[in-house]
């Protein structure tokens, strides 16, 4: 209690707006956010620069996130520094000419981030390597991702063009000069030491092709007193850019722009406690004042084709629809006893399901009613799926379900879904409702 309390007093605003700040000092610029908005509508959005709710009023920049919205969405209110910046690397890539058709990329630290299948669509071949050893809490790195990328896939994508690969980032397993370009987004701050990252950085150079352009997001600090956090390195401007310049990399755009917005300094994430708070901007954590950056560097020479990308892509999404029948063996029951039943799934959707894992695997989850529909407990129990269930394959087991409530008449709502991502039930398909009597 006396550490909690601790806790909560140490990472409150009030002690740091009362013993810090008077200590400390914002070290860029603070600009009104209508200000910069007008500007926005006017002039491109720069590449090198830190996350601007503004930016979503460049029509360019906007448009880039419109064509991401089968993946995600935001506007001021739902705002999130990490879709910014998916966004805006996919508006470097398009806007330099990188976003080439015929090009090659590779994401490094990519874990299953979702704008790879965007770039499946877009480019030749993207690939996709991480060290995949389950450590991030909603599945953004489980150990089955390259085995399996079409499970953690956010619409039907032409796999022939995505490689996900299992490898270490300071030991690239490819040839110089293999890539077009390059994208790394807030992974280099969690490689361990500045000797790691430089060695990450030197493997980036090694296998782009000369002339190709390497797009980082990571973290940077806004305030004086900033430090590292825990498992981050938190970067001085300087210090991120003569990390790329040891490795002879070089700025592709002169201008970095960071200028922060007013409203949303003055409106931070205090972490760890409000980590869901939007707009998800500039952060605090203890003394540290910090939030995104992106920087372009690119390799000396000419030896990448650039030009304009394919146009707006139409997207096959997924449609959520399975056959689902459930058969108990009785209907009266006894409180803690078990009910057998007997399960018929058919999938009538258009991409296999998943039972390993956790996050995207298929279940089936059981709410129970009242018999006047009122839910009692919206996550009674589930079911996985015994195995996977490729399209148009139909299983029949048998499985349990243990009765935990008092006597009375109850319903029981079986429902398809994507662990995770959706119920089916949600996209139209059709659950199943079976009523028993549970019995002193």
């Amino acid at each position: 209690m006396i550490k909690q309390k601790l806790e909560y007093i140490l990472f409150s605003n009030k002690f740091y707006n009362f013993f810090l700040k008077p200590f400390d000092k914002i070290k860029y610029q603070i600009v009104n956010e209508d200000k910069l908005k007008e500007e926005r509508i006017e002039n491109s959005v720069p590449f090198n620069k830190i996350p601007n709710v503004s930016d979503i009023y460049n029509k360019e920049w906007n448009n880039i996130l419109l064509e991401l919205s089968p993946i995600f969405s935001m506007n001021n209110e739902s705002f999130h520094r990490k879709i910014w910046e998916f966004t805006h690397t996919i508006y470097i890539l398009k806007k330099s000419g990188y976003l080439y058709p015929k090009n090659k990329g590779l994401a490094i630290g990519a874990g299953r981030e979702q704008i790879l299948y965007y770039l499946a669509y877009k480019i030749e071949k993207i690939t996709g390597i991480d060290l995949f050893e389950g450590n991030y809490i909603g599945g953004e790195d489980e150990p089955d991702i390259p085995k399996n990328p079409q499970k953690y896939a956010p619409f039907i994508y032409p796999d022939a063009n995505l490689d996900i690969i299992k490898m270490d980032a300071l030991n690239l397993k490819f040839e110089d000069n293999s890539f077009d370009f390059i994208f790394s987004a807030s992974s280099i701050e969690h490689f361990g030491s500045k000797k790691d990252i430089l060695k990450s950085i030197k493997e980036m150079y090694r296998v782009l092709k000369p002339g190709g352009i390497a797009v980082i997001t990571t973290e940077i600090k806004l305030n004086r007193l900033a430090c590292n956090i825990p498992n981050t390195i938190i970067f001085e401007l300087n210090e991120l850019l003569t990390l790329f310049k040891q490795c002879d990399f070089l700025l592709y755009e002169n201008e970095i722009d960071i200028r922060i917005e007013d409203y949303y300094l003055n409106n931070w994430v205090k972490l760890p406690q409000e980590v869901f708070k939007s707009p998800h901007v500039i952060l605090r954590f203890l003394r540290s004042i910090f939030t995104s950056i992106a920087i372009v560097f690119k390799k000396p020479g000419n030896s990448v084709k650039k030009g304009n990308c394919k146009k707006n892509t139409i997207f096959q999404l997924f449609e959520y629809k399975g056959s689902i029948k459930v058969r108990p063996e009785k209907k009266k029951f006894l409180s803690h006893e078990t009910m057998v039943i007997q399960v018929q799934l058919k999938n009538n959707s258009n991409f296999d399901w998943f039972s390993n894992g956790m996050s995207h695997r298929i279940a089936i989850g059981i709410k129970l009613l009242n018999l006047e529909d009122k839910i009692i407990d919206d996550a009674y129990d589930e079911i996985v799926i015994p195995h996977d269930i490729k399209i148009g394959e139909s299983i029949d087991f048998k499985a349990e379900v243990p009765i935990k409530i008092g006597p009375g008449h109850y319903k029981l709502f079986f429902d398809l879904k994507r662990e995770l991502i959706t119920w089916f039930s949600e996209k139209g398909n059709k659950p199943w409702l079976e009523t028993i009597e549970v019995k002193k």
